[in-house]
C-alpha cells in the first residue's frame, strides 16, 4: 500500500522543506491564502515548469509561480509573485499577469493583455488582446472579455458583463 504522511498545518510543512533542503510553491486555491503562506515561504520558494509547458526565454516568471501542464506563457510577458497558469492555459506574448492569479484551465490571455492581482480567469474564458482586467476580478468560466473590467468585478458570458447587469440577462426596470 502507499503511505502518504499528512502534515497537521501549513507551518509544519514549511518547516519540513526547511529541513529537507528543499524549494517549494504553494499551491492553495485561493489567492489571499496562497499569498500569505507564500509570504511566510519566500526563502524556500521556487518555480515549477512542468515539462510539457512551454515558456518563452524572456518571459520573467515570479516566485512561487507554477505553469502547469502544457501551459504556455508567451514571449515578453511578466507573471507576477504565486500565479498558476493551469492545465492547458495560454498567457500570450506581452502579458502582464499580477500577483496571485489564476488562469485556470483551457483559459487565454491573449497578447498585451494585463491582469490585476488575485484575479480569477475562470476556465475556458478568453481575454482579448490589450485589455486590462483589474484586481481582485472574478472572470467566469466561458466569459469573453472583451472591454477593460475595473476591479472588484465578477463578470460572465459572451461577450463578457458584469455579475447582474442588464446585458447579463436580467431585465431593467
Amino acid at each position: 500500500a502507499w503511505h502518504v504522511e499528512v502534515l497537521p498545518d501549513d507551518d509544519a510543512g514549511l518547516a519540513r522543506v526547511v529541513e529537507e533542503g528543499l524549494r517549494a510553491v504553494v499551491a492553495i486555491g485561493a489567492a489571499n491564502a496562497r499569498l500569505a503562506v507564500l509570504g511566510r515561504a519566500r526563502s524556500i520558494a521556487g518555480v515549477i515548469v512542468a515539462a510539457t509547458a512551454t515558456v518563452g526565454r524572456d518571459v520573467e516568471l515570479g516566485l512561487g509561480t507554477v505553469v502547469l501542464e502544457h501551459g504556455h506563457v508567451g514571449p515578453a510577458s511578466h507573471v507576477g509573485v504565486g500565479v498558476i497558469v493551469n492545465t492547458s492555459a495560454v498567457v500570450e506574448h506581452d502579458c502582464r499577469i499580477g500577483d496571485g492569479v489564476h488562469v485556470a484551465p483551457g483559459a487565454v490571455v491573449l497578447g498585451g493583455a494585463s491582469v490585476g492581482a488575485r484575479t480569477l480567469v475562470g476556465s475556458g474564458a478568453r481575454i482579448l488582446p490589450r485589455v486590462v482586467v483589474g484586481a481582485d476580478v472574478t472572470i467566469g468560466a466561458g466569459a469573453v472579455v472583451t472591454e477593460d473590467v475595473p476591479d472588484g468585478q465578477t463578470v460572465v458570458g459572451v461577450p463578457a458583463r458584469a455579475l447582474g447587469s442588464a446585458a447579463a440577462g436580467e431585465e431593467s426596470s
